[in-house]
């Protein structure tokens, strides 16, 4: 079954190709051919006189730039399209040897020969001579430039499946990290609704609906491997305000945000795990925690920190198992590489602030 997939792919992808037939390079060879053509076409070349040795290479060109113009316009513009639609080598074969032969013939007959009589070149050869000249010059430039660049889309094609392969790999590593988020997201948020039911019924409904909107954004965030820095901060806001619904006065929080930066784009669900942080950890103070929110763009980077007043790193009672900033950290070694980075530090005086920092894609001044 695999095989037979691989084999349906590689058709497909013969048939799709864009790939040149020829490479193009190959057109200069045709202006330096005649020089070296013209000695191995003439025994006597080297002892006529020069004027006579020059004015057989001259000969020689009409030759040269007229198969070169047919030959590669052929491959150009006609036979890309002629070649995916035969699906075997062997017809693919005999298509290349009827054009390989047909051309010199057609070009002998209707520019080729016509054009040495014009330019009173001398004529050595007869029409069958000058066929057999131009179908060998035809052959010599055309299955060697035909190899070569088979051999290059091979290896451009092999170098794409595997670059579309790594691609693959790396959206089904980030899918599985940010479903594993949503349900961690899901199950916290629902715990803070169900302890404001019995206290305060009415806040829980608004809370509800809050909640909501956020499942919305966190099952839409699977779809979508950016989102705008305005709808991060608007679910972030809202996942404030249901936390604030649950701890009142003991949670005070602030955003800083820059509003020129929030039409950027960045991961979906970054901000969320880095705030439900701060308010774990810091929770567990008694008179509770603040925390601030600051969003800043310098040169081609955005800035993104979250500070808290609780005990800072290391120090919290609740140490858990750290999955929201692991898996932080993986998906944006899978989206940045070594440029998108996530550093926890402690704040003097008590607290941690997480710096999220994150190439723009452009100058952000």
């Amino acid at each position: 079954m695999r095989a037979s997939s691989d084999s349906t792919l590689g058709r497909l992808e013969d048939q799709d190709d864009p790939s040149p037939l020829l490479p193009l390079e190959m057109i200069w060879l045709y202006f330096v051919a005649p020089l070296a053509a013209a000695p191995l076409l003439d025994k006597d070349f080297f002892t006529l006189p020069l004027a006579k040795s020059l004015h057989h290479v001259a000969a020689g060109y009409p030759i040269f730039f007229t198969l070169a113009l047919a030959l590669h316009s052929l491959y150009i513009w006609v036979m890309p399209g002629l070649v995916r639609r035969l699906r075997t080598p062997l017809a693919r074969g005999v298509l290349h040897v009827a054009v390989g032969s047909g051309v010199p013939l057609v070009m002998v007959i209707l520019v080729i020969h016509p054009l040495k009589v014009r330019l009173g070149a001398g004529l050595r050869y007869s029409m069958a001579q000058d066929l057999l000249v131009a179908t060998l010059i035809s052959w010599m430039f055309l299955f060697p430039g035909l190899i070569v660049q088979r051999l290059r889309n091979t290896a451009a094609r092999i170098e794409r499946r595997a670059l579309l392969a790594q691609r693959a790999a790396l959206e089904a590593q980030l899918s599985a990290l940010q479903a594993r988020i949503q349900p961690h997201f899901f199950f916290n948020s629902l715990n803070t609704v169900a302890s404001l039911i019995s206290e305060n019924p009415e806040l829980a409904e608004r809370t509800l609906e809050r909640l909501a909107e956020l499942f919305r954004y966190a099952l839409d965030s699977g779809k979508s491997r950016f989102v705008s820095l305005e709808r991060e901060l608007d679910m972030t806001r809202d996942y404030l305000a249901i936390q604030t619904a649950r701890y009142g006065a003991r949670l005070r929080t602030h955003l800083a945000v820059d509003e020129q930066l929030t039409g950027i784009s960045l991961p979906p669900l970054v901000l969320q795990p880095l705030v439900e942080n701060a308010i774990l950890h810091g929770m567990d103070r008694r008179e509770g925690v603040s925390v601030r929110v600051l969003v800043r763009g310098e040169e081609t980077w955005l800035h993104i920190e979250v500070i808290d007043d609780g005990p800072g790193p290391g120090a919290s009672g609740h140490q858990g198992a750290q999955t929201g900033v692991k898996d932080l950290r993986e998906r944006l070694r899978l989206l940045y590489g070594e440029q998108g980075t996530l550093t926890l530090e402690p704040v003097p005086g008590g607290g941690c602030r997480a710096r999220l920092s994150l190439p723009s894609g452009g100058p952000l001044r």
